[in-house]
């Protein structure tokens, strides 16, 4: 069974959690972080990556949450209202990141550092620079210094943001609220 296969393998259901679907064929070695991203096909296999990621680097996990995905403005990434569940997520990036070639080669690690904020205020992080500063410490155990999602952090998303306002330029202009399925597998129901 090829990495891909293990990938599918956890998202059909059939391995408990993403560590087994991101262990190698001979179960000897798993696969860094920066391996694991790249194989990432969707956003839920991202969040389940900023999930482990947070926990291994500073032991803090929460399940529970959706994703929306809402037309902002082109320099919202996403956000997240303290106390609720919901991380809306922008779909301008988002399609902005599908369509251009230019783009695409950096949606997963730039969705990664999307979701880690807004997951970090999720925790409970209501200051800016402190997400900030924690999610650096957690791309810098998770990746290393030369990694996109730390240079996203340490450079900050506006380097970026010129190429996707370009995209988003390109698009249609009708809002619509879209909720994501499968995207925090961790949720438990209140009533077992």
């Amino acid at each position: 069974m090829d990495k891909k296969e293990e990938i599918a393998s956890y998202q059909r259901g059939e391995s408990d959690t993403i560590m087994d679907s991101f262990t190698m064929r001979d179960k000897t070695k798993v696969l860094a972080p920066s391996e694991k991203l790249e194989l990432c096909e969707n956003i839920g296999d991202i969040f389940e990556l900023v999930k482990e990621t947070t926990d291994r680097s500073i032991g803090q996990r929460r399940a529970g949450l959706t994703l929306y995905i809402l037309d902002l403005p082109p320099y919202i990434g996403a956000m997240h209202q303290i106390g609720s569940n919901a991380i809306i997520m922008n779909r301008f990036v988002l399609d902005a990141l599908k369509t251009s070639d230019e783009l695409r080669k950096d949606a997963n690690p730039l969705i990664y550092v999307i979701l880690l904020h807004e997951y970090l205020h999720a925790l409970g992080y209501a200051e800016e620079a402190d997400v900030r500063m924690i999610a650096y410490k957690i791309t810098m155990d998770s990746f290393g210094e030369g990694h996109k999602t730390t240079e996203f952090l340490k450079k900050g998303l506006s380097t970026i943001l010129p190429r996707i306002l370009e995209a988003t330029e390109k698009r249609s202009k009708t809002p619509y609220l879209e909720i994501v399925k499968d995207f925090d597998r961790s949720s438990m129901p209140y009533i077992a």
